[in-house]
Formats: C-alpha cells, structure tokens, sequence
C-alpha cells in the first residue's frame, strides 16, 4: 500500500467517524428518527435535505428506506 492510499483510507475513516458521532451531523439525526420510530411510530416521511442523511442512515443499518413518488397509492 502506498502512502498515498494509506492516507486517503485514513482520511475516509476519519471522515466517517466524524459524520457518524459528531452533534449536528447524519449519525445524530438518524439516532434521533430511530429512537423516535421505536417509541411507536412506524412511518417516516422524508423530503428535502432530509433525504440525503435518510439514504446515509440507511446504508449503514439505522433504518430501511423505501421510495414512492408523490401520489401513488400505498401499497
């Protein structure tokens, strides 16, 4: 491994702990909707910039995400 790649996988471990446990980041918001849904709720409806940490969140296993255009039927 050259030193290059070495940092470069350093740097990405360092950046997605930073996103993951910082305050005001992916991780917090996702361990927030999470406990919210397990205090009862069930559905989430997100949209906006909300999206984005939802897809993050999901990737790494807070919650599953699942996509439906706007006025199709539920399922």
């Amino acid at each position: 491994m050259t030193v290059r790649a070495f940092l470069a996988a350093v740097r990405g471990y360092l950046l997605d702990a930073i996103q993951t446990w910082g305050l005001w980041t992916p991780g917090a918001w996702c361990r927030k909707q999470r406990r919210l849904l397990a205090s009862g709720g069930s559905v989430v409806w997100v949209r906006g910039d909300a999206v984005p940490w939802a897809e993050w969140g999901a990737r790494r296993g807070y919650f599953e995400v699942q996509y439906r255009a706007l006025g199709a039927p539920a399922a």
